[in-house]
C-alpha cells in the first residue's frame, strides 16, 4: 500500500478516504454483487470487508505491503466463506452495472457456482493471487493455479465469447481484468453505502482519538508571500527512530539479507521495495482551517405554481414566452370558452418556466396553461450524519455552488428534521438549506452546499505532514540557511540533526493543514517536510506466491500486448498473473 495514502488515513484525512471510492470501491462493489448475485447480501459483505481493512490499516504500525484492494479482498473472501447476515434492508439498492460490451463476460460469471464465482472474481478483479489464497485456505499455490486456470476457462467459455474469436475474446477479457479499473468507471456507488462507510471511518478515528475533518477545504490564506502550493505527497519522518548500537544494526541487516537471499526465493519470486526520501522546503502561511458538513442535490424553487384553465376552451391569445420575467397579475394568456374569456395571470413576480400553449391551442378543463417560478429562492435537502446533526441549527450560514452557473452563493438552514432515517448501519437527518434566487438558475440544477461547523480562527498554518512528534512534544524543522521555497533536497544532501528544531503547540486541523503556535515562528518562515516515496513491485507470475500483489488472468499485466500472437494463441498457455487459487472444498 502506498505509504503516503496509509499515513494520511491514519491521520484522519477524510479527503484521502474519499479518494478510495473511484476505483477500489467501485470494483469491490461489483465483485461483492456478482459473488452473491443479490444486493441485499452484497452490501453487508462489502461494508464489513471494507470496515475490517480500514481498522487494520489504522491500527497497524507500518504501511501494509499489499495493495488496499487485495487486503479488502482477503477479508471479503473470509466473510464470503463464512456467510454474513445483516439486520439492514438493502433490497432497494441499484445493481452495479458496467458497459454492455462486457455482457458475455458477465454471462460467464453467472454460470459459475458460488465457490467458483468467489474464486474467479477475487483473483481476476480483487487482486488476490495463488499465494494469498493458499495462505487463507491451506492449499498449495500449485493447486491454486490449476484450479484458477480451469475456472477462468469455464468463465470465458460461453457461446458468445466463442463467437468473438480468440483474438477479440482475449482482448476483451484482458480489458476487463486490467488493474486500472476502467471497466468499472460507470458504476455508481449507492449513497447509502457511502454514508455507512464514512460513518464507520469517523467512528474508528474517534475511537483512536483522531476525529477526521468532514471536508478538507481550506479558506484562502491571507497575505501569502508566494503562490506555491505545499506538496501533496509529503509525510513527516518518524521522530525518535534511532539506534545507538551499530552492532545491533549490522546484525539485523545481515539477518534480513540472509532471509531474503536464501529463504524467500524458495517460497515466492523476488519482490522489491524501494523507499526514497527527499526533503521539501515549504512556507508557513497565515489563514484558518475549518470542519464542514457538505452535501449535494438538486434545487427546488421555494415558490412554483402550475396555472390551469377553469373551463375547456381555446387559447385566444398569449402575451409572453418561456423564460420571460413576469410580475404578479400579468395576463399570460386568455382562454375563450362557452363561459366567456378567462385570463390566466401570474400569481407572483417570477419567471415563466413552462408555457406549452399558443394561440388556437385547445385546452381541457383543468388543463395546464403555464408554470411560473417565484423569485424568492431555491431550497435543497442535505442528509446529515447522526454524529454531526447536533452541530446544525436554524439560520446557520450555508455556502452554495451551482454546477451550471459561475459564482458562489450564500444561503441558510431553514429547516431541520430530527426524525432520522436509518440506512446502511447509520442514521441520517434531513435538513433544508435555502439560497436566494439568481438569474440563470432553474429548477433541477445540481448544486453543492457546505456548512462550517467549526472554525479555527486566523493563525499560522503548516501542512500536517510538517509536524513531527516526540513524546508529548510537537515540532517542525526550519529550512537550512539560504534555502528557497520549493527547493527539494535528495537524501544525503541535508542533515536533519543540523537543522533548527522548533517546538510548537498544535491546534485544529482539517486533515491537510494544521494550526500551530510558537513565539519563534512567523508567517513566511521556511520549514522542511520529509517526503517519502515508497515503490513496491509485485511478484513474478511464474513464482509460487508471496503476498497479495498478483493479479491473475491477463497477459503482460496490462493493456500493451506487444508481439502477443493472438492468431496462434493456446488457451492452456494463458498466463495467470499471480496465479489463481484452489477451491474451498478441497
Amino acid at each position: 500500500m502506498d505509504y503516503t495514502q496509509y499515513y494520511r488515513l491514519k491521520k484522519g484525512n477524510f479527503k484521502t478516504f474519499c479518494e478510495l471510492y473511484p476505483i477500489e470501491l467501485r470494483r469491490l462493489w461489483f465483485v461483492c454483487y456478482h459473488i452473491t448475485q443479490d444486493v441485499s447480501t452484497a452490501a453487508p459483505l462489502l461494508l464489513s470487508g471494507w470496515k475490517k481493512i480500514v481498522e487494520q490499516i489504522i491500527k497497524s504500525s507500518d504501511a501494509p505491503k499489499e495493495s488496499l484492494i487485495a487486503l479488502a479482498s482477503a477479508e471479503i473472501f473470509q466473510l464470503a466463506s463464512q456467510g454474513i447476515d445483516s439486520e439492514e434492508d438493502y433490497e432497494a439498492l441499484p445493481i452495479p452495472s458496467i458497459s454492455k460490451k462486457y455482457a458475455a463476460l458477465i454471462d460467464g460469471i453467472k454460470q459459475l457456482d458460488y465457490e467458483e464465482r468467489c474464486l474467479y472474481l477475487l483473483t481476476a478483479i480483487g487482486g488476490l493471487n495463488a499465494a494469498a489464497i493458499s495462505k487463507l485456505t491451506g492449499i498449495s499455490p500449485e493447486q491454486a493455479k490449476k484450479r484458477m486456470a480451469a475456472i477462468s476457462l469455464k468463465a470465458q467459455g460461453t457461446s458468445e465469447m466463442k463467437k468473438m474469436g480468440m483474438r477479440d475474446s482475449v482482448y476483451l477479457s484482458t480489458q476487463f481484468k486490467s488493474p486500472d479499473g476502467k471497466p468499472f468507471e460507470m458504476i455508481k456507488i449507492p449513497p447509502a453505502l457511502i454514508a455507512a462507510l464514512e460513518h464507520d471511518y469517523i467512528l474508528i478515528m474517534r475511537q483512536q482519538g483522531k476525529p477526521p475533518a468532514l471536508s478538507n477545504t481550506r479558506k484562502e490564506q491571507k497575505s501569502m508571500k508566494s503562490t506555491a502550493k505545499p506538496s501533496q505527497n509529503t509525510v513527516p519522518k518518524k521522530a525518535g527512530f534511532k539506534y545507538t548500537k551499530p552492532i545491533v544494526i549490522i546484525a539485523v541487516v545481515l539477518a534480513v539479507i540472509i532471509v531474503a537471499a536464501i529463504v524467500l526465493p524458495k517460497i515466492f519470486s523476488a519482490a522489491s521495495s524501494t523507499r526514497i526520501t527527499t526533503y521539501q522546503v515549504e512556507e508557513i502561511t497565515y489563514g484558518n482551517v475549518s470542519t464542514t458538513i457538505s452535501g449535494s442535490g438538486t434545487l427546488t424553487p421555494v415558490t412554483q405554481e402550475t396555472l390551469t384553465s377553469a373551463y375547456a376552451g381555446e387559447i385566444a391569445s398569449v402575451n409572453f414566452t418561456v423564460g420571460d420575467e413576469v410580475a404578479e397579475g400579468d395576463v399570460l394568456a386568455v382562454v375563450t370558452s362557452d363561459n366567456g374569456d378567462e385570463e390566466i395571470t401570474a400569481p407572483c413576480d417570477g419567471v415563466l418556466i413552462e408555457f406549452p400553449v399558443k394561440s388556437g391551442t385547445e385546452v381541457a378543463a383543468g388543463g395546464s396553461v403555464a408554470m411560473v417560478m417565484g423569485k424568492d429562492g431555491f431550497t435543497m435537502g442535505i442528509a446529515v450524519d447522526e454524529l454531526n446533526i447536533s452541530s446544525v441549527a436554524l439560520d446557520q450560514e450555508v455556502s452554495f455552488t451551482i454546477d451550471a452557473v459561475d459564482g458562489d452563493y450564500t444561503g441558510s438552514v431553514t429547516a431541520v428534521s430530527y426524525n432520522g432515517s436509518a440506512s446502511g448501519g447509520t442514521t441520517a437527518y434531513q435538513i433544508t438549506a435555502t439560497v436566494d434566487y439568481a438569474e440563470g438558475v432553474y429548477p433541477g440544477m445540481s448544486a453543492s452546499a457546505e456548512i462550517v461547523i467549526e472554525d479555527s480562527g486566523d493563525g499560522l498554518l503548516v501542512p500536517v505532514d510538517a509536524v513531527g512528534t516526540s513524546g508529548d512534544d510537537n515540532y517542525v524543522y526550519l529550512a537550512p540557511s539560504g534555502a528557497e521555497l520549493g527547493t527539494s533536497y535528495e537524501e544525503g544532501e541535508i542533515d536533519l540533526n543540523a537543522l533548527t528544531k522548533v517546538t510548537v503547540e498544535t491546534g485544529m486541523s482539517d486533515g491537510s493543514y494544521m494550526m500551530i503556535e510558537s513565539d519563534e515562528l512567523a508567517e513566511g518562515d521556511l520549514i522542511v517536510i520529509t517526503q517519502i516515496t515508497s515503490t513496491l513491485t509485485g511478484f513474478d507470475s511464474e513464482g509460487e506466491g508471496g503476498g497479495f500483489g498478483g493479479r491473475g488472468g491477463f497477459p503482460g499485466g496490462g493493456m500493451d500486448f506487444g508481439d502477443f500472437d493472438f492468431e496462434n494463441f493456446d488457451p492452456s498457455q494463458m498466463p495467470q498473473g499471480g496465479g489463481g487459487f484452489p477451491g474451498m472444498g478441497n
